[in-house]
């Protein structure tokens, strides 16, 4: 769990730099800054979901689960990217978050059934959560029409999905002592 809470506090705080950068989000600290405490939020908030999906779902680890892991993170840099760079106009970021899950229908099918609860929790609980945290004054959206946050932010998380499925894998196959 050691490598799960790394990977969290890296590449969460480097895909939530790309927002604070852009300014799709701005932190109570002031725009372009990100607290000292994210990296230790995304790591908390990895080692919860993979043990969550480990538990509640049925994530498949073999030889290729390390390949598949980056390659899921290269896809969520992506859509993060997209989301970052477009979030002035929410519905074409929308729009393209949604064909991005299109173009992965077949795959998404084949590996969401397996672990459903753990992807509706993602992409329902992702959200909300940041709905809470935007109540509470520790961020904001600078362009929201889903309440407080970026209609796109669901697929976000949705996008997203195959990534935690394939992080899980990876981790569940690493030695023990890992």
């Amino acid at each position: 769990m050691i490598l799960v809470a790394a990977a969290g506090a890296v590449l969460g705080s480097a895909w939530d730099l790309l927002h604070v950068r852009t300014h799709t989000t701005i932190y109570s600290i002031g725009a372009g800054k990100m607290p000292f405490w994210v990296p230790l939020e995304f790591a908390l908030v990895y080692v919860v979901g993979v043990t969550g999906i480990a538990r509640f779902g049925s994530p498949k680890p073999d030889a290729e689960s390390r390949n598949r892991c980056v390659a899921e993170a290269v896809w969520v840099t992506i859509v993060y990217a997209i989301t970052a760079a477009g979030h002035r106009y929410e519905f074409v970021v929308f729009v393209l978050a949604a064909a991005a899950l299109l173009v992965r229908r077949r795959m998404l099918r084949k590996l969401v059934p397996a672990n459903l609860l753990p992807a509706l929790a993602l992409v329902v609980l992702g959200p909300l959560v940041e709905t809470i945290l935007v109540s509470a004054g520790v961020f904001s959206y600078t362009h929201a029409s889903l309440g407080k946050v970026a209609i796109w932010l669901p697929l976000l998380y949705a996008n997203a999905v195959p990534f935690a499925i394939r992080l899980t894998e990876t981790a569940l196959g690493e030695p023990a002592s890992a």
